[in-house]
C-alpha cells in the first residue's frame, strides 16, 4: 500500500467519482469466456492503432488520442544500427546492455522479421477523461527514442495503443486484442485493469505495467509492474521524514479520506502503518462522502480534537474544501497527502490554497532534472512526440517500463520469447532505470523502502528530504 498503489486507489475512487456526477455507465467485467478467442477481431472496437515510431514531425498537426501527432515521420530512425547515435547526440537506448546471439529469433505473435509489436493499453476516454493519456504518450516517447538508436536482432520497436475507456469491459477488450496481435503490453495503466487479469493469464502475454491498480491484475502470473508496489506493504521511511520535518505534530495525528473506490482502504492501510512508527491519532479515520460539499463539520471534529497533522486521501478539489474549511475554524494543521499530488494537473486544479502541504515520491524530480540524465532524456523525447504533454509520475513509471523491456529483450536475442521474458522479469529486483526512480522489486512485486519528502510552496515543488531517497522498512498492513 506505498504511495504507487495508494495513488492508483486513489485512481479507483476518482474513476467512481466521475461514475456518480457525470451519470457515466461504468462497466463491469465482461466474462472472459464471452471474447477469448479471435482477438483480432476485437481491435476495431478498442480504438486500436498502430505505428512504428510516432510522428514525431508530422505536419498538419493531426493528433492521435493520446495527443501525439500523426501522418509523418514514419521513417524516422529506421536505419540505425544498436548501439550508436542518431546524430542528434541522444545516447542509443541499448548502450551498456549486453546483447543476447540472435540466432534463432522466429516470427511469432507480434514478432516479423522486421519488427516487433508492443501494445500499450491507457485510460484515455471515459469519466475522467485522459486520466493515464500520460503513460502512453511516454511509450509513444520511449519508442521514438529507441528506433532512432537501436535494434533487437534488427528489428524496430512497433507500437499498438488501446483505449481501455476507464472501465473493466474496455480493459478487458484491450487486452483481449493485445494477445491477438503483440508480443507483449508495455507501460500500460487503467483504474480498471481487473478487467483484462484473466484474459492476460490465459493467454500467455507478458504484461510489464508502468503500476498494476488492481489486487488482481498485480497477482496475475504474467503481470509485473515498474512501479512494483504490493497492495498491503507500506514504507515507513515517509512517516519518519515528517516526523524530522515537523516535530511532534504527529502525537495527535487524524486521517480523512473519501469514501468512494478504494480510497477507503489505502486510509486505512496508511493509518495503519502510521501508527507502526509512533504515530498517535486523536479521532478515528473520518470518512467524507462525496456528495458531501459542506465540510465545517469535520473541520470542527479536528480543531476540537486538537490535531496538528492531517492526512487525507481524495483530490485536489476536496483537499481543498477541506483546506478552507479547516482555515476558517483558525486550524492550520501539517497537512500531507500521497504522491497523486505531485502532478501538475493537481497543482492546477488546487491552486495555491495548499501551499504548505507535503507530499511523499519514489521518483526523480522534475524540478531537478539536471540532476538526472534519464529523465533530461525522457522529457526531450516527450516534448518530441507531444509537444504540449505534460510529464508525470505515470509517464516516468510508462518509460521504464518500455526501458526495462527493451533491455531483457535485447539481452534475450534469439532466445527471446513470451515465456523467456516472463522468466526474466522475474528475476529483475531492483529496478531504477538509471536513477529515474527509486529501485523496484519488479520479479518479486514487493514495494519499495524509499521515499523522497516535498513540499509544495507558491514557486513550485521543493525537496525536504537528502537526496535522492531516504530507504528505510517496509510494514505489512491489512
Amino acid at each position: 500500500m506505498r504511495h504507487g498503489v495508494g495513488l492508483l486507489r486513489w485512481v479507483g475512487a476518482l474513476a467512481a467519482v466521475g461514475c456518480l456526477f457525470l451519470a457515466t455507465a461504468c462497466s463491469s467485467v465482461v466474462p472472459p469466456d464471452q471474447f477469448f478467442g479471435d482477438a483480432r477481431a476485437n481491435a476495431e472496437g478498442t480504438n486500436a492503432s498502430t505505428t512504428g515510431v510516432p510522428g514525431a514531425f508530422a505536419p498538419g498537426g493531426a493528433t492521435n488520442s493520446a495527443g501525439v501527432p500523426i501522418g509523418g515521420a514514419s521513417s524516422l530512425g529506421a536505419d540505425v544500427p544498436g548501439g550508436g547515435s542518431n546524430g542528434s547526440g541522444a545516447p542509443a537506448a541499448t548502450a551498456g546492455v549486453q546483447a543476447g546471439n540472435c540466432a534463432g529469433l522466429h516470427d511469432t505473435t507480434g514478432i516479423n522479421d522486421s519488427t516487433i509489436t508492443v501494445a500499450n493499453v491507457a485510460d484515455l476516454s471515459g469519466p475522467v477523461p485522459g486520466l493515464f493519456t500520460a503513460a502512453q504518450q511516454a511509450a509513444y516517447a520511449y519508442a521514438a527514442y529507441f528506433n532512432s538508436t537501436s535494434t533487437i536482432c534488427g528489428r524496430r520497436l512497433k507500437l499498438a495503443t488501446y483505449d481501455s475507456q476507464t472501465s473493466s469491459a474496455g480493459d478487458q477488450q484491450a487486452s483481449l486484442a493485445a494477445c491477438g496481435s503483440s508480443f507483449a503490453m508495455v507501460g500500460s495503466m487503467g483504474a480498471f485493469d481487473a478487467g483484462g487479469a484473466q484474459t492476460v493469464t490465459n493467454c500467455g502475454i507478458p504484461d510489464l505495467r508502468a503500476i498494476p491498480t488492481s489486487p488482481e491484475r498485480t497477482a496475475a502470473p504474467v503481470v509485473f509492474g515498474t512501479d512494483a508496489a504490493a497492495p498491503d506493504l507500506t514504507p515507513t521511511s515517509q512517516y519518519d521524514l515528517i516526523k524530522r520535518e515537523t516535530g511532534s505534530a504527529y502525537l495527535k495525528s487524524a486521517m480523512l479520506y473519501l469514501n468512494a473506490g478504494s480510497s477507503v482502504p489505502n486510509a486505512l492501510g496508511y493509518e495503519q502503518a502510521m501508527q507502526d512508527v509512533g504515530y498517535h491519532f486523536v479521532v478515528k479515520p473520518i470518512p467524507i462522502d462525496v456528495t458531501d460539499f459542506n465540510y465545517s463539520t469535520y473541520a470542527t471534529t479536528l480543531k476540537n480534537a486538537g490535531a496538528q497533522l492531517v492526512q487525507f486521501e481524495g483530490t485536489a478539489i476536496y483537499a481543498v474544501r477541506l483546506m478552507q474549511a479547516m482555515q476558517t475554524q483558525n486550524l492550520h494543521p501539517v497537512f500531507i497527502m500521497d504522491s497523486v499530488a505531485y502532478d501538475p494537473v493537481f497543482v492546477a486544479d488546487a491552486g495555491h490554497t495548499l501551499d504548505g502541504m507535503y507530499s511523499y515520491i519514489d521518483t526523480a524530480m522534475f524540478e531537478e532534472a539536471s540532476r538526472t540524465p534519464e529523465l533530461q532524456l525522457y522529457l526531450t523525447w516527450l516534448h518530441r512526440v507531444a509537444p504540449n504533454a505534460q510529464p508525470s509520475f505515470f509517464g516516468i513509471f510508462a518509460w521504464g517500463a518500455m526501458r526495462l523491456f527493451t533491455d531483457l529483450a535485447v539481452q534475450l536475442g534469439g532466445s527471446l520469447s513470451r515465456q523467456s521474458l516472463i522468466a526474466a522479469l522475474r528475476d529483475v529486483h531492483a529496478y531504477s532505470d538509471n536513477g529515474l526512480f527509486a529501485p523496484q522489486d519488479v520479479g518479486n512485486k514487493r514495494t519499495t523502502p524509499c521515499e523522497a519528502l516535498i513540499q509544495l510552496t507558491s514557486s513550485g515543488w521543493v525537496r525536504r528530504s537528502p537526496y535522492p531517497w531516504t530507504c528505510e522498512t517496509v510494514v505489512k498492513t491489512d
